[in-house]
């Protein structure tokens, strides 16, 4: 099992579909993990949902204050409550996102879809970054999707902002790589959950790459074992 029990993490989107599985994952390995939330009662939720791996209020190991991670100010402000908690910042990953369809003329969705899924994941790197040079180490790990390779119909606002998540994980790395710092981008197809589930109830979910399958991925990139990946895309389509 891989040992990140010296490591601090940064957790966005971890409310949503796939969080709880990452975050379950990092605490599983000895991580401490800190979740920017915009809703602090699904976190609360999410917290007793892991019993004894969160920790105690004296020993807490996963910390989750309200802050918006498309906020550069919300997260620097964050970051510094990590820091004061558990004195450095080693890993961030980022899972918010949001999903829409529509047509490749409707500028303002796309926006829309940008800004919960490009904006988001720039500026909580921003913030996080800055701890993470200080100390010469850090894990950048963004969720994309496989449609970043494939735009379909209906489909511009996801790809495009997927799509954009691939080629700014390029740049950061090669902005990043000579300080201790990789960055990589996971790009699923669909995965396993039940909002995927009912809004195609006729698919076979088993085909679909599960929420615990894309978590070890991440746990992996989040990895010391994982210092020779940089500005990877990798795609992770389990079996379709």
């Amino acid at each position: 099992m891989l040992d990140l029990s010296r490591r601090a993490a940064v957790v966005t989107g971890a409310t949503g579909n796939l969080g709880a599985s990452v975050v379950r994952m990092f605490l599983e390995r000895g991580a401490h993990v800190a979740l920017p939330v915009r809703d602090l009662a699904k976190a609360e939720s999410l917290r007793a949902s892991l019993g004894d791996l969160a920790g105690t209020a004296l020993e807490p190991h996963l910390i989750a204050e309200t802050a918006d991670p498309g906020d550069r100010a919300a997260m620097d402000a964050f970051v510094e409550r990590v820091l004061r908690a558990w004195g450095r910042l080693d890993i961030l990953a980022n899972l918010a996102g949001g999903f829409a369809s529509g047509s490749a003329l409707e500028f303002d969705l796309m926006q829309d879809v940008w800004e919960q899924n490009v904006r988001t994941a720039v500026n909580a790197t921003a913030a996080c970054v800055r701890p993470m040079r200080a100390r010469g180490y850090g894990r950048i790990v963004t969720v994309g999707a496989a449609a970043s390779l494939k735009a379909r119909k209906n489909g511009a606002p996801y790809a495009m902002a997927k799509g954009a998540l691939v080629r700014w994980t390029e740049a950061l790395a090669e902005e990043l790589k000579t300080e201790g710092i990789t960055a990589n981008v996971v790009m699923p197809s669909t995965i396993d959950h039940p909002a995927n589930r009912a809004a195609m109830p006729k698919a076979d979910p088993k085909t679909w790459v599960s929420p615990e399958e894309l978590a070890s991925i991440i746990a992996y990139l989040a990895s010391d074992e994982a210092s020779g990946v940089t500005g990877a895309a990798i795609p992770v389509t389990a079996r379709t």
